[in-house]
């Protein structure tokens, strides 16, 4: 494991590089269901039905492959 790399990134990447349909749920109990596009060390850009979603990790509670 690189030393900058931590634990959630890696998860995030493998996902993305699937293409593997997610499932996010967030804190508040809302839950979002697409393919990563894209993160950072804030946000995962999610693609839900066709369109991107930009949703900020401190919200996110869970997440699910699959969905």
């Amino acid at each position: 494991m690189e030393k900058n790399t931590n634990v959630q990134d890696e998860y995030i990447e493998e996902l993305k590089k699937k293409g593997a349909n997610i499932t996010i749920f967030l804190t508040r109990g809302t839950r979002i269901t697409g393919k990563i596009l894209d993160h950072d060390k804030y946000t995962i850009l999610l693609e839900v039905e066709g369109e991107p979603s930009l949703i900020y990790k401190h919200a996110i509670s869970t997440i699910v492959q699959g969905g």
